[in-house]
């Protein structure tokens, strides 16, 4: 499968600012955008990322969130936000979802992802999309992120599991996730995840053809890994919970991802809360 290009243009990696000026880089960040007649790169767009990663960098004290972006120059910049800006689903804690309403520059090497691209439940069930169906991933690999401009990563896994029972999470208590075969690692935390619904699926028994140019589809977010021991989500460091510079849980490489209905819910609740 080739990965068209125009996917990872939707992705940028998210940060913090440290006391010496530095940055340090956290998770992953993309963009998405309700469709709109003649939709410019300057109208209202929503920045999403996983919620534990604006907790994480909440929880060091600083008050801005920083989006290094890549520009058209061929260089990554670094844009502060506030915050307090950030917004979560009001009232479900379970949801790990944070999303930014702004805008991208015509500076900026980004795209928005079309929200007319995303899974559906009716999509899902009018593709019969079930165990066994490939999924990706784009986002932050901390230890080769570009040092001229973001180079997300791109992993490939399959549906593992479906939403049928809530799974438990230390952090977030028994939310809705999918399993997929795609091992997650620090970084990846808010990464978008796609599914490929492919050129040709068997549909009610019957061989079917896409019948337009998309085939991928916003599937998701990436929660986190699943451990062998406990539902962990990730942070900025390994953890370290034994005393002794070791691990005592083993990432199975099985990754969590969050529907992409309860990214919907949250803008939704956004909106209403704005009155937009």
């Amino acid at each position: 499968m080739l990965i068209p290009d125009d996917v990872r243009k939707c992705v940028g990696f998210l940060g913090l600012k440290l006391a010496n000026g530095d940055f340090r880089l956290a998770g992953s960040v993309f963009f998405l955008g309700r469709d709109k007649p003649g939709e410019s790169k300057a109208d209202p767009v929503y920045a999403v990322t996983a919620k534990h990663v604006i907790d994480v960098i909440r929880d060091t004290g600083v008050e801005q969130v920083w989006m290094r972006l890549n520009l058209r120059d061929g260089f990554a910049k670094w844009f502060s936000t506030n915050i307090n800006d950030w917004f979560v689903h009001p009232t479900d804690r379970t949801i790990d979802v944070a999303i930014l309403k702004t805008g991208l520059s015509d500076a900026l090497d980004h795209l928005v992802f079309p929200y007319s691209f995303c899974i559906t439940d009716e999509r899902m069930k009018e593709n019969e999309v079930g165990l066994g169906d490939e999924v990706f991933i784009t986002g932050l690999f901390r230890h080769h992120h570009g040092t001229k401009r973001n180079i997300p990563i791109v992993r490939v896994g399959n549906l593992a599991c479906m939403t049928e029972e809530k799974i438990t999470t230390k952090s977030f208590g028994d939310m809705d996730a999918y399993l997929v075969e795609a091992r997650s690692i620090g970084g990846l935390s808010g990464s978008p995840v796609f599914l490929n619904l492919g050129i040709t699926r068997i549909i009610n028994k019957q061989v079917k053809f896409a019948s337009g140019s998309q085939i991928y589809y916003l599937f998701g977010l990436i929660h986190g890994h699943y451990d062998v021991e406990a539902s962990e989500i990730d942070s900025f460091e390994i953890e370290d919970r034994t005393g002794n510079g070791t691990r005592d849980t083993v990432n199975t490489g099985i990754a969590m991802v969050v529907p992409f209905r309860n990214i919907d819910s949250v803008i939704v609740a956004h909106e209403s809360a704005r009155g937009s």
